[in-house]
């Protein structure tokens, strides 16, 4: 507790992000918080102190968002609110120095960790030491942190980056941020599920075949060799993205659409969860890529078959792809359907699908079977109905600038929980040991990937749709 503060200079929120010198800083947080600034008139609410271990001065600093945030009044504006602290946040005394500033001020904090998820708990654990992880009691102030994924490199390092973070910051003042689930697509699902009994009431082993979801990548590694090769697509994408989007798709109506409840129902869910099968595969030319070993036997695609251990999800096959360096970069979930039993029509007798468009396109698609315009016979064939955010709600707000603003509001909806997080590793750990010692499946790049895939389905006579 600040003894000294005084109400009537008190700020209102200090945002200070760790590591504001680095790619994630310059291309999406800056950015973000400079449109927030923009159309929520922070100009009086927020200060951003902009920490990295460089020396140089604010104007100096400010300078490398010239090519990020487009020239205005208003972006002259937003500068003046950034002031650029050098800083070496591994480094006790510094971090006492940073504390100092901040007790000054007597506003609420959010520390965001836009650093290697590597240096985490040293940092959190210095944050800890010289009480940044508390504010001010007279003035009712908070602390928030916000980290970054991979949380942890399998259930052990989750455990203790948990204990670590926990053991000087509650849960309510922990934000692990997800950016998947910033997107409005993916969001849209609860309100799609439970807002409609239509699909909602269907929404089980009786009228669903099976479930895909796919995230698709047409490039490389991009020169993070080190971070990947100790990473690979599991980590990477399987084990926040994809289990995320499973778990909203697939998890129990809450009692309330409230955090707890919401956040309790898809950990119950991601309990659930049973391993059967995976192909593993390695883009041609992996070993050769900077910073990778040349015998890597690290995967660079993954197709997953998972089942649901529950009444609701009895037996329904779920399959995940994800992959880099396929023939296109694509983001969605299908939905499919039961056939129809009944022979009354010629044609076509494909599966009904929903689809949840969440990359490039974003929206929602309908496949269904309807009529041929014809004089003959009735016969069905395929008839795609789709929905198109863009069509009806113009540009959408990107995912950090909405996170960010939950951040900022105390909402945790959109963010993950530590047992969320430690139950999503036990469900990888086991598909590592699995897959660890076998051999990839060399795949041609931008191609679709292994063909090896196509028999994994098969065993279920499925195909992707």
């Amino acid at each position: 507790m600040n003894k000294d503060c005084k109400k009537e200079t008190q700020s209102t929120i200090d945002f200070i992000i760790f590591g504001a010198t680095g790619d994630l800083a310059h291309k999406k947080l800056f950015p973000s918080l400079f449109n927030l600034y923009k159309d929520f008139k922070f100009k009086e609410k927020i200060k951003i102190l902009a920490l990295g271990r460089s020396p140089q001065s604010s104007e100096e600093f400010v300078k490398r968002f010239d090519d990020t945030i487009a020239q205005s009044t208003q972006r002259d504006d937003f500068y003046k609110i950034i002031e650029y602290f050098p800083c070496d946040f591994t480094n006790i005394d510094e971090l006492k120095k940073l504390k100092d500033k901040l007790d000054a001020a007597c506003a609420s904090r959010i520390f965001y960790l836009a650093i290697p998820p590597l240096i985490y708990p040293d940092v959190i654990s210095n944050l800890e030491s010289v009480g940044l992880n508390k504010t001010c009691d007279t003035h009712s102030t908070f602390s928030r942190v916000i980290l970054e994924k991979p949380f942890g490199e399998d259930l052990e390092s989750s455990k203790k980056l948990n204990k670590i973070i926990l053991s000087g910051f509650q849960e309510n003042q922990i934000y692990r941020i997800d950016h998947y689930l910033g997107k409005e697509p993916v969001q849209n699902i609860f309100s799609f599920r439970f807002a409609n009994n239509t699909f909602e009431n269907i929404w089980d082993c009786k009228y669903v075949d099976n479930i895909q979801i796919r995230i698709l990548e047409d490039m490389g590694i991009e020169g993070r060799g080190e971070f990947y090769d100790s990473t690979g697509a599991l980590v990477d994408v399987f084990q926040n993205h994809a289990l995320q989007m499973l778990s909203i798709l697939t998890m129990d109506k809450p009692k309330e659409f409230e955090e707890n409840y919401i956040r309790e129902e898809k950990n119950t869910l991601l309990k659930s969860l049973v391993f059967k099968d995976c192909i593993k595969g390695q883009y041609e030319g992996y070993t050769s890529e900077d910073k990778v070993s040349p015998d890597s036997k690290r995967e660079t695609y993954v197709a997953v078959k998972l089942e649901i251990a529950n009444e609701r999800w009895d037996k329904v096959p779920i399959f995940i792809e994800t992959g880099k360096y396929l023939n296109e970069r694509r983001t969605e979930i299908s939905v499919v359907m039961k056939k129809n039993k009944d022979k009354l029509f010629k044609g076509n007798s494909n599966n009904n699908v929903l689809k949840f468009l969440i990359y490039p396109d974003l929206g929602i698609e309908l496949k269904l079977l309807g009529k041929v315009p014809t004089f003959s016979n009735y016969e069905v064939t395929d008839i795609d109905m789709k929905y198109k955010y863009s069509n009806f709600f113009g540009e959408l707000k990107s995912e950090y600038e909405k996170l960010l603003i939950d951040c900022i509001q105390g909402e945790q909806i959109n963010f993950t929980r530590s047992d969320e997080i430690e139950n999503a590793w036990v469900l990888v750990d086991s598909i590592q040991k699995e897959i660890k010692d076998k051999t990839p499946i060399i795949y041609p790049k931008s191609s679709k990937g292994p063909k090896e895939t196509i028999a994994l389905l098969k065993k279920d006579t499925l195909y992707w749709v």
